[in-house]
């Protein structure tokens, strides 16, 4: 068992490493998913690239993620243990709906930018939880693609700023 990683606010004292890799397991499937759809949905090809790349490194830290669960003994979570995960969750808002269909797509790239930024944090927290320092080392590596996911949003951003500027 480990501090509770959400907040003063989390229903328990402590919360299982498992159970904090699983809801990651959650959020990196999740935004596997959508920026695959975002990608099928764009008509710029360097948006389209960028979110297609972008759905590649969630499925790999999604398979990162999931590797180390399958190499654990299954253990049920509990009432309290699901509670733990719900208020930690929304406290950092890792569930926020996504824009609406009709949102431009500076609109859906800074959500997707806020939601990396999340994501850094959230795996920020529980890093030294792991006791095998390879296993620091590959989520480490983790923090760093999400943050570059963060620079690479912004820049997509930026330049989708620059072109609606110099059309209008």
């Amino acid at each position: 068992m480990l501090r509770s990683l959400f907040s003063r606010k989390s229903p328990r004292k402590e919360t299982r490493l498992r159970h904090v890799l699983y809801l990651g397991s959650l959020v990196e499937r999740q935004a596997e998913a959508f920026y695959r759809h975002l990608a099928q949905q764009a008509y710029d090809k360097d948006v389209k690239e960028l979110y297609l790349s972008l759905s590649k490194d969630e499925a790999k830290h999604f398979s990162f993620l999931n590797n180390i669960l399958s190499g654990w003994k299954p253990l049920p979570a509990t009432k309290e243990d699901l509670e733990a995960m719900d208020a930690g969750a929304r406290l950092r808002n890792l569930f926020s709906s996504p824009p609406s269909p009709d949102a431009t797509v500076e609109e859906v790239t800074e959500y997707a930018m806020n939601a990396e930024k999340k994501m850094v944090i959230f795996y920020l927290d529980f890093k030294n939880e792991f006791v095998y320092e390879w296993k620091k080392i590959k989520l480490w590596k983790m923090i760093e693609e999400e943050k570059s996911h963060v620079k690479k949003l912004s820049d997509m951003l930026s330049s989708l700023h620059e072109r609606r500027l110099i059309a209008e």
